[in-house]
């Protein structure tokens, strides 16, 4: 969670700062190819088996990889921000008290852009985006959500929908009844319709200034045909059966999360959406919770340490509408023997 401000009367030590970063940077971008984890690296890119038999650990490897590629990306993100001016300011978690407290505080002037999350990409859980939407309101800020995980999931709630997410899966914007006023929406198709479009809902005036303003856009070409093909072909059956295919994905859902508190296995997720993190009670053991579970054929995403604090390592189950009722019960299955072999954070007694 950020809130980005615009400083239009920079700090004069800002691009000494800048620069120092951005030649720590480069140094390690060189340095790094040639460390025994560059090395690594190169050989489970160029042939994942024969690294593997020579001792290359892989799995760590790729984390580690992913975890470097996201913050180089973050830090050249805030770097380019920072040149035109801008500062960041992250709040804590779904907690819009905190972000008020941050607005109110005179030294982050305007304009200003609170950006954050729609549907969690690890718990699963939906922000209070009502608070969030008033108080970009109330302090003239723009109101920035990267839905990427509730659309086409989640959409308008209505007295005959068949499940808790509602109906259409347009957006936690309509599944919260909240406008898109002072707001912007972007979100992939890449979760729930398998393209690689994205998009932006967003008033015409900013498109129009985002149009001849944002180098992504102005240097960019057209989109991929098949992509184009394949986002048609879902919105389609979106329209025609979404809402039994929604129904589905949420009584498997479901069945995960009853067999999981009958096993007492801790969940944050409490919104019912499949997404289902699973913390580790000991981080160190990420690696082999990780190959125990893909040996016995579930395939998982991993949030390791540094990519989650120690605290927060764990792993992220997706129920998909392609899952089978046989998998699921598999996965309960699998579930069941990884909490006999390894110390998974457990239900408190209250929510047992």
């Amino acid at each position: 969670m950020a809130l980005s401000v615009n400083r239009k009367e920079a700090d004069t030590s800002v691009p000494s700062r800048i620069n120092r970063t951005e030649f720590v940077l480069i140094w390690f971008v060189w340095w790094l190819p040639s460390t025994r984890l560059g090395r690594a690296m190169r050989s489970v890119r160029d042939n994942e088996l024969a690294a593997e038999t020579v001792g290359v650990h892989t799995l760590r490897t790729k984390v580690i990889a992913f975890t470097i590629s996201a913050v180089l990306g973050g830090i050249g993100g805030a770097l380019y921000a920072a040149g035109h001016g801008a500062s960041i300011v992250r709040f804590r978690h779904n907690d819009p008290e905190h972000l008020a407290e941050l607005l109110d505080d005179a030294m982050y002037p305007s304009p200003r852009v609170i950006a954050m999350d729609g549907v969690n990409s690890m718990t699963g859980n939906a922000p209070d985006l009502a608070a969030f939407s008033r108080l970009a309101t109330e302090h003239h800020c723009l109101l920035y959500v990267d839905d990427a995980h509730g659309f086409g999931l989640i959409g308008e709630r209505s007295p005959d929908e068949l499940c808790d997410y509602g109906t259409s899966g347009n957006s936690v914007f309509r599944h919260l009844d909240v406008s898109y006023d002072d707001a912007v929406l972007v979100a992939g198709f890449s979760k729930s319709y398998s393209s690689l479009l994205a998009f932006m809902s967003l008033t015409t005036p900013l498109k129009d200034a985002l149009k001849v303003l944002a180098p992504p856009y102005l240097y960019s070409g057209p989109s991929p045909v098949a992509s184009l093909a394949t986002v048609l072909t879902g919105l389609e059956v979106n329209r025609r059966r979404g809402d039994l295919v929604r129904l589905d994905v949420w009584r498997k859902t479901a069945r995960v999360l009853d067999a999981m508190r009958t096993l007492g296995i801790h969940t944050p997720n409490t919104s019912g959406h499949p997404i289902i993190e699973i913390p580790l009670a000991n981080h160190e053991e990420i690696d082999d919770v990780g190959r125990y579970l893909f040996e016995h054929g579930i395939y998982v995403t991993m949030a390791a340490y540094p990519l989650a604090p120690k605290s927060e390592v764990g792993f992220r189950i997706q129920v998909t509408a392609a899952n089978g009722d046989d998998e699921i019960e598999e996965l309960i299955a699998v579930l069941t023997s990884l909490k006999e072999r390894f110390q998974l954070e457990q239900l408190h007694p209250a929510t047992a």
